[in-house]
């Protein structure tokens, strides 16, 4: 099984490599928790949520703001913005097919920024940005992730990275995994937690333990 798996990740890697050009791939997702009730403590939840997110992460930034005047009845939610938008940077990137959009959460008690490099030398990298909105009945938890991908290239590290992908599959199936942890740190404190929303690619999930299909249920 195993030299066959090999053997067919080098055929793609020497195929997709004819032209020895690199191709970058970015796959986004995104899951929104409804914790309730209002009534759990509010810094157990932000610690225990905190303490989640950065189990995964390369690097981390956390910002932590008061809470609104006033709670509204019905939560927010993130948006993605483009930080360039109708400017001559936002038209070059345009023209060079890239996309660059950035989440923001507005009145949110925290925002969580995470980067996962431990598998760049693979050509694979992971960022995270979650956030926690407080409205009447309780808290709303927004997670947003991408991941890229590079495939091709006649390296060694373009090769192995074939080899393992092949076999246990890519670093993405992770993000899914940190979508439960979080779930699992908000029920911890006394939360009930229910999937608002959610799309979580089908390749997410892993060769051996599938967590996509939880993350978002």
């Amino acid at each position: 099984m195993y030299k066959k798996a090999i053997s067919m990740a080098l055929g793609i890697a020497l195929t997709g490599c004819a032209a020895m050009k690199p191709t970058y791939h970015t796959e986004s997702t995104f899951v929104i928790y409804d914790v309730k009730p209002a009534t759990i403590d509010r810094n157990q939840l932000l610690k225990a949520v905190l303490d989640a997110a950065q189990k995964s992460a390369s690097k981390l930034r956390v910002n932590r703001d008061i809470p609104p005047a006033e709670l509204p009845a019905t939560p927010g939610r993130f948006e993605l913005q483009d930080p360039f938008a109708n400017s001559k940077m936002g038209a070059l990137l345009a023209s060079q097919a890239q996309n660059i959009r950035v989440p923001v959460c507005k009145n949110a008690l925290m925002t969580v920024s995470t980067d996962n490099t431990s598998m760049a030398q693979y050509g694979e990298q992971t960022t995270l940005f979650l956030c926690v909105l407080p409205y009447k009945e309780g808290y709303q938890i927004d997670i947003y992730s991408t991941f890229i991908r590079e495939n091709g290239g006649m390296t060694p590290q373009g090769i192995s990275s074939a080899i393992g992908r092949s076999l246990i599959g890519d670093s993405s199936q992770f993000i899914p995994r940190t979508m439960n942890a979080v779930r699992t740190a908000a029920e911890s404190v006394g939360a009930k937690v229910t999937v608002v929303d959610s799309y979580i690619p089908e390749d997410f999930k892993g060769s051996f333990v599938n967590q996509a299909e939880s993350a978002g249920k």
